[in-house]
């Protein structure tokens, strides 16, 4: 039985994934490396200083560089159009919400997520793809894995959740996506809604069946 959905924040419930592109190409530019589009996307979802380490030892520098075009350009970034109501529905059917972020928590601040609890990278001291992230999340809401979906739209969203026995759903607003870590895929947020009632449901018949049975 599902008894909580977290999601990922950039490119899950904000369309934020291209900007974020876009600001990591203009940080290394600024350090005088070139980057491409496909060099950068895989590697969205990892914590600022690990993504910019891949390939600058200035990392702590490109990193705030980064959060700096970000912040310029708010005003392009938007929570996609079903998210608050997604997030109304299951939490009026007993399910409930989290947001775990590789972002940090003054940027979760100025974009005023009206959600809560909110993980972000300040409030570990390992991020996305280890598990300590979702295993916070888990702890605050008093859930185990086995009853928490993870839902994201990298595989760092999905790897951490497969590790602790989590179902992990990939998002992929319109995006043709595989992954080997994935328990199931959507393309918009609110199909998760539909998605854990399905799995609840599953989960009640097979146990109508097992009764039946003895």
């Amino acid at each position: 039985m599902i008894k909580a959905v977290i999601f990922d924040l950039d490119g899950t419930i904000m369309n934020s994934k291209l900007l974020r592109i876009e600001a990591w190409k203009h940080a290394f530019q600024v350090y005088g490396i070139e980057l491409t589009d496909e060099q950068i996307n895989p590697l969205i979802g990892l914590p600022g200083p690990d993504l910019a380490g891949r390939f600058s030892p200035k990392a702590f520098e490109i990193e705030m560089e980064e959060e700096k075009y970000f912040r310029a350009h708010l005003e392009r970034m938007e929570m996609y159009g079903d998210v608050e109501d997604t997030f109304r529905k299951l939490e009026a059917s007993g399910i409930r919400t989290g947001v775990v972020t590789s972002s940090r928590r003054a940027m979760v601040d100025i974009l005023k997520i009206p959600f809560e609890p909110v993980i972000t990278i300040d409030d570990v001291e390992m991020g996305k793809p280890d598990p300590e992230p979702y295993l916070k999340m888990l702890d605050i809401l008093k859930i185990e894995p086995e009853h928490a979906m993870f839902v994201g739209d990298a595989e760092t969203d999905l790897i951490p959740a497969r590790e602790i026995g989590s179902v992990s759903v990939f998002i992929g607003h319109g995006k043709v996506h595989f992954s080997p870590n994935a328990d199931y895929y959507v393309d918009e947020i609110r199909e998760t809604a539909r998605l854990v009632r399905k799995i609840n449901d599953s989960g009640k018949e097979k146990v109508k069946k097992s009764r039946s049975e003895t």
